[in-house]
């Protein structure tokens, strides 16, 4: 055989799917972490104002019910996956997992490109937008109240140029863009694989210290996909969790991974993921029998059986396409024996669906990913003051260490100790509150640096989790750049 047929065997042996290769290029074109708004140009930097409730336009005077491109136009590309229903008053949420009685609508994303000095979102309340330009973090808008209420949240730009805006939100329940003329408003010309992410509170959000960066929303952000979030949390594979929860097998939360026959409701298209992933869960050890025995002969086994009937639809509904199991997390270095036969039992069916591009990632090999350790910190209240670095009325300063790490109300993400003296302290980065009596934590070690927060002994701490994000992005992108078929 001459080495040019050889080579072109080898070539087509090695040929990528269109699938494989549109998350290829997502990847390697769009996939991003937020940038801190230090890298936007500071006559770039928009000012971003929230109005009153109910208030007509500050652009063209246009009300609430009626923006000059509603949330309908294919110039407003929604990264949140497909819209569900109309949220009320012509607004729209992004689909999110079933609940039993209704969908959350905790994340929502849309990206257009933009020609002009300003522009406002219609949002309803609970709202706290944040603005991307150019995949640039350029601000985030104080929370709308939680009234029900529409809002129009405006960036404003000192000039006049074309951009690419991403807006992320909480409980996004987007009417529309408003802008002084229709055609500042253009699609930003991107091209999203969409990526479905099923699992427990880590994928819903609840557990994020940072509720924008949960870890299945930085991940797949990480990846340049768009995200269809199928994430409940205190639910697993076997434990349907309280409050209307279903078990993952549910034929709801199956359609939340497959999105078997799913159209945005919004824009009418049709929806077809390019990946799927499932976050194993905690929430499944220690289960009485009455909630497993159904499916095995034990508890293993019942989780075994419950893993292949997600394959087993998924491989329905989106032939060929990856499927990636993370083992299950753990809430400190030492799982516990459920937490392993969840492991064991998922990567057993992922092996026995290995040649149907079904994957699996062990997150307790060497040790468990999350960071080491039941966390250790220093709990106290003190009175702290809006621009100011001084922090008083401490009971005691007894434990807490120069250079600590500390969280609280009204404390800059990443602040530190700098000085103790009597029952005072400075820190690093002036308060952006003021409150008397503040519940403050400081960290004062590596395990308390990456630990697990006071009040949550089942979720890392903020520096945790980003860099279980980090981790888990590097798996999926060695996967997509070097194993999917």
């Amino acid at each position: 055989m001459s080495a040019d047929l050889v080579a072109r065997g080898l070539a087509a042996a090695q040929a990528r799917s269109a699938n494989s290769a549109a998350l290829v290029n997502a990847v390697r074109n769009y996939g991003f972490f937020p940038v801190p708004i230090s890298r936007l140009a500071a006559n770039d930097t928009p000012t971003i104002t929230v109005g009153t409730a109910l208030a007509n336009s500050t652009i063209n005077g246009a009300n609430y019910i009626s923006p000059a491109v509603l949330a309908t136009d294919t110039r407003i590309k929604w990264l949140s996956g497909p819209t569900a229903v109309n949220g009320g008053s012509g607004s729209w949420i992004p689909r999110g997992a079933w609940y039993g009685t209704g969908r959350d609508t905790n994340y929502g994303s849309v990206e257009f490109s933009h020609t002009g000095t300003a522009f406002e979102i219609a949002c309803m309340g609970g709202c706290n937008p944040r603005f991307f330009v150019d995949d640039v973090l350029a601000g985030t808008a104080a929370t709308t109240p939680a009234d029900g209420n529409y809002y129009y949240v405006k960036a404003t730009f000192p000039a006049s140029r074309n951009r690419r805006i991403r807006v992320e939100g909480l409980k996004l329940a987007l009417r529309g863009v408003n802008v002084a003329n229709q055609n500042e408003l253009a699609s930003a010309g991107r091209s999203y694989p969409l990526i479905t992410v099923m699992g427990d509170s880590f994928v819903e959000g609840t557990g994020a210290a940072t509720p924008f960066d949960n870890e299945a929303v930085a991940v797949v952000r990480g990846l340049g996909g768009n995200i269809a979030l199928g994430g409940v949390g205190q639910t697993g594979v076997l434990n349907p969790g309280t409050g209307g929860r279903v078990i993952w097998t549910d034929a709801n939360r199956l359609t939340d991974l497959t999105m078997a026959g799913v159209t945005d409701a919004a824009q009418g298209i049709s929806t077809a993921p390019s990946l799927g992933v499932v976050m194993m869960s905690i929430n499944d050890g220690n289960l009485a029998a009455s909630l497993w025995s159904a499916y095995g002969a034990n508890f293993q086994a019942a989780v075994n059986n419950r893993v292949w009937t997600l394959i087993d639809a998924w491989q329905a509904a989106n032939p060929g396409k990856p499927l990636v199991f993370f083992g299950p997390t753990s809430s400190n270095g030492s799982p516990g024996p459920d937490n392993y036969r969840v492991r064991d039992a998922t990567q057993q069916a992922c092996a026995g669906a290995a040649r149907s591009n079904v994957w699996f990632v062990d997150r307790y090999s060497p040790k468990a990913i999350l960071r080491d350790g039941v966390a250790s910190f220093i709990s106290a209240a003190g009175n702290t003051t809006s621009g100011s670095a001084t922090i008083s009325g401490f009971a005691s300063t007894a434990g807490i260490a120069f250079n600590a790490g500390i969280e609280g109300p009204g404390i800059p993400a990443g602040a530190r100790v700098m000085t103790i003296a009597g029952t005072s302290i400075t820190i690093d980065l002036p308060a952006t509150a003021t409150a008397t009596a503040a519940a403050l934590v400081f960290r004062n070690s590596h395990t308390d640096l990456y630990g697990f927060g006071p009040a949550d002994l089942s979720h890392p701490g903020q520096a945790g989790h980003n860099y279980d994000v980090l981790w888990m992005t590097q798996q999926l992108r060695r996967l997509i750049l070097t194993e999917f078929a």
